[in-house]
């Protein structure tokens, strides 16, 4: 498969572009990842170019074709696909280029393949792969930063940034294919997750989302204006604060979390004694609060 039939239009013309990736599935808890890579496309105002069309890389009994029907007729359906975005920066040397979409079921090598087609023909010159995931860390805390690198120099990167490197062994998501073909294709990779509080299973967790536009503004060296996610997470803090006042086993529980937190050099893993109770607890809460009319 060329990577023209698979894009279909003509490329824009990009200066040493950096190119970030988020997939939506089992690498993008509470929606962080896509979460960002939205957040940053509509905040930069960017532009969409290309779609990786995608029949060959779902199976739709999984991943299923959105219908829209009215009264009874099929007005349009959509199938899962893969939608990429780019900016100009008009500050620097150096444009951006987006891709969001759903991690596939089939044919990874493909789909990874069509992604470095793609950025040879732009020139990237690094790709950044967002993730995230559900961890033993507390909200009332900066969300915590890890990440994976393909090639060692970059590991003065995580360090420089404040970026915890990541020790796992387990299964993998496309980003472990993504980072080790491009180190095969020489080109610099980064995997940077968000890590959400596995307790606050809202859609999608602006304050985690506001961490890693955060981290990425200071990786890439540009602006991007964050006051929309700001309120949002002051909202869900302010939520979640309400049941933390009236929750005295919520509140001992966030305790403990905290001085496991504390800790350096430590990322919290398994949920602590007590997390089924504390997961419905919230939920019921946030729950509740939508009932009521609360964003």
């Amino acid at each position: 498969m060329k990577i023209s039939e698979t894009i279909g239009r003509k490329l824009p013309e990009l200066r040493n572009p950096d190119f970030i990736v988020a997939l939506a599935g089992w690498s993008d808890a509470a929606q962080v990842a896509t979460g960002t890579v939205l957040y940053l496309a509509k905040s930069l105002d960017a532009t969409g170019f290309a779609q990786i069309e995608g029949d060959q890389f779902y199976d739709f009994s999984t991943t299923r074709p959105k219908v829209t029907a009215d009264r009874g007729l099929i007005t349009s359906l959509q199938l899962p696909q893969t939608s990429l975005f780019y900016w100009k920066n008009q500050r620097a040397d150096h444009d951006l280029v987006l891709l969001h979409g759903i991690e596939p079921q089939l044919h990874w090598q493909k789909f990874v393949d069509t992604i470095l087609d793609l950025a040879s023909m732009l020139k990237v010159r690094r790709i950044y792969a967002l993730g995230g995931l559900y961890d033993s860390t507390p909200h009332t805390k900066e969300p915590r930063l890890s990440g994976l690198v393909n090639v060692s120099n970059l590991l003065a990167v995580l360090r420089r940034h404040n970026i915890e490197p990541i020790n796992y062994q387990g299964p993998s998501s496309l980003h472990s294919l993504l980072l080790t073909n491009c180190a095969q294709k020489n080109v610099e990779a980064i995997s940077l997750w968000g890590h959400a509080p596995f307790y606050v299973r809202v859609e999608t967790n602006p304050t985690v989302c506001l961490g890693l536009v955060k981290k990425l503004t200071e990786l890439l060296e540009i602006e991007v204006d964050t006051e929309e996610l700001i309120k949002a997470g002051e909202r869900l803090q302010n939520t979640l604060n309400q049941l933390l006042a009236d929750s005295e086993e919520l509140r001992h529980y966030i305790q403990k979390l905290e001085e496991q937190y504390e800790i350096q050099g430590i990322t919290p893993g398994e949920p602590l004694q007590g997390a089924d109770r504390i997961i419905k607890e919230v939920e019921d809460f946030l729950r509740d609060q939508r009932h009521r009319g609360e964003p």
